[in-house]
């Protein structure tokens, strides 16, 4: 196996075959630039509908503090890698803390998608992940419809004429939603400062004429932590029953800034599909129902109870219509919900697995009707905690673990290893499972090894920060996580790789801006991955 730098600059084998290269810059010491870890803003990019990633996208930085955001290479050359990830981090000269703020707004626009705007806010050195959706506007996912329209305000943000959109969608009976605010509205940010001059509006509907119907929705069907109406009492968690639609509102001008405020409540409209089921009586809707409406503010990551709207016959075209109002700008979601709990059952794993880095599957059994009500993968290592949220109170829930992982399929057993005892649900109680039989699997080593000529010893404070490797199924380009190495510890172990298989393999040493070295379709046929790596300019 052979892994070369793109610069030709580093040349390296495995034991196989150790390969030497000559330094074309003779005299000159070389050392990899260490990528900045303190702050780093990590945005990964998705099509909810599969399509290629688009290759046009430009990238804006804006905001009060957009002129000390750098990648984290410490320039100023934004890019998003082919892997649709951004990677973003305060200057080395700026101090987070949560006394100042560091803000500032990522822009990512391309020709044909939904312009993304991504407010960020810093208070303190972690890492910030985003993943965001980057929708088409001509494919998108077959439960959304997209629509933008562009419009003005006055310098003190009021709008000198309506400002409304219809979505269109693919055929000429499908649903439609609008957004209409009247003239005179003024549009104030989150701090209540005038949003004007040139805008952009951008709606996103959701309908229910196809399946998944909550796949596209904020929290996947799961509204956590309702806050209630007006100060009122608080619904708590709640689960999606029978939805109606959802409309999610954008508005943001020339800058970048987001509206928020509204002066006077925006008009929602969305076309209802007649064969919806009323939740509270459970006949179809009908002209006059009431349905309940709840907003999501993703910058703050809060769900709100709203004014319920109402359902009318549209006396134009005799479609039923969901009528109600919004006071800001948010995805406000129609749906009738049953309350759910935050936590419980909890089990809690008695294993023979220490620092196992892969996941077992898991089947969650209503213990009383025997049906399954979901499939996932969770860590069983001993001591391990496998938390269930999201469930209606009163009922009783069993835990079935088997012999297969989400890393190389089914193990040496392959079946069901163990079944808990029955837990109730919002009881965090612990509930022991033992899987004591569950054999552990065949562990790989993995070390990178740096030689120096002789008569040389190795630096290592010239040695990358890190090493990130990653690991794929030959020629799919799936790529999955395996093991990180630093300056000290280059030698780490890893159950993920299973003797026989063929994979490829890539490398980082920027944080996984970039992944310079790579090697494909090597076998693994042995417990053991070695690097050694030849390369004078880390050695003394």
């Amino acid at each position: 196996m052979t892994i070369r730098r793109l610069s030709s600059l580093l040349c390296a084998g495995l034991a196989a075959g150790l390969l030497t290269c000559q330094n074309p810059l003779d005299g000159v010491q070389l050392r990899v630039k260490d990528p900045i870890q303190i702050g780093v803003v990590e945005v990964r990019l998705y099509d909810p509908a599969g399509n290629p990633r688009p290759t046009d996208n430009r990238i804006t930085l804006a905001g009060p503090n957009a002129a000390q955001v750098v990648t984290t290479l410490n320039t100023t050359r934004y890019r998003i890698n082919p892997d649709g990830v951004l990677l973003l981090a305060p200057s080395p000269l700026v101090t987070l803390s949560a006394q100042a703020p560091f803000r500032f707004t990522t822009v990512v626009e391309a020709e044909g998608y939904m312009t993304i705007v991504q407010p960020i806010v810093q208070t303190g050195p972690g890492r910030v992940t985003r993943v965001i959706r980057q929708i088409s506007l001509s494919k998108p996912p077959r439960t959304l419809t997209p629509a933008r329209l562009a419009g003005q305000a006055g310098t003190d943000g009021t709008l000198t004429a309506p400002f409304s959109l219809t979505t269109t969608g693919l055929t000429a009976d499908a649903d439609r939603a609008s957004v209409s605010l009247p003239a005179g509205t003024r549009l104030t940010d989150r701090d209540g400062q005038a949003v004007g001059g040139k805008l952009t509006m951008q709606v996103l509907q959701t309908h229910t004429r196809a399946g998944d119907v909550t796949s596209q929705v904020p929290g996947g069907g799961i509204l956590s932590n309702v806050h209630g109406q007006n100060g009122g009492p608080a619904p708590g968690s709640l689960r999606v029953t029978s939805l109606a639609g959802s409309l999610t509102l954008e508005i943001y001008n020339e800058a970048y800034l987001l509206a928020h405020g509204l002066s006077q409540p925006a008009r929602l409209t969305m076309d209802i599909n007649p064969a919806t089921i009323n939740g509270s009586n459970g006949r179809r809707v009908q002209p006059g129902d009431s349905i309940p409406l709840y907003s999501y503010d993703a910058f703050t990551n809060r769900w709100q109870q709203e004014t319920p709207g109402v359902i009318v016959r549209n006396s134009q075209n005799s479609r039923l219509e969901y009528r109600a109002t919004a006071s800001r700008t948010a995805a406000y979601v129609a749906t009738w919900t049953e309350s759910v709990c935050d936590l419980g059952p909890v089990f809690t794993i008695n294993s023979k697995l220490a620092n196992v880095d892969v996941n077992y599957r898991c089947e969650l059994i209503d213990a009383t009707t025997g049906q399954r009500i979901s499939n996932f993968y969770a860590n069983v290592n001993n001591g391990a905690s496998i938390r269930v949220s999201g469930q209606p109170s009163g009922r009783q829930l069993k835990l079935r673990i088997y012999d297969e992982t989400d890393a190389w399929g089914k193990g040496a057993k392959g079946g069901l290893m163990a079944e808990s005892a029955a837990g109730e649900t919002c009881d965090p109680s612990p509930i022991a499972v033992s899987l004591a039989s569950l054999p552990v699997p065949p562990v790989m080593n993995l070390s990178f090894d740096f030689e120096c000529p002789k008569g040389t010893t190795l630096d290592e404070s010239a040695l990358p920060a890190q090493i990130r490797t990653q690991y794929s199924e030959t020629g799919k380009e799936n790529w999955r996580e395996l093991i990180t190495a630093t300056r000290t510890q280059r030698k780490v172990a890893s159950y993920k790789l299973k003797i026989g298989q063929r994979y490829d393999f890539r490398a980082s040493t920027d944080g996984g801006a970039t992944w310079p070295l790579r090697q494909n379709n090597y076998l693994v046929d042995k417990p053991e991955w070695k690097l050694d790596i030849n390369a004078p300019m880390y050695c003394k």
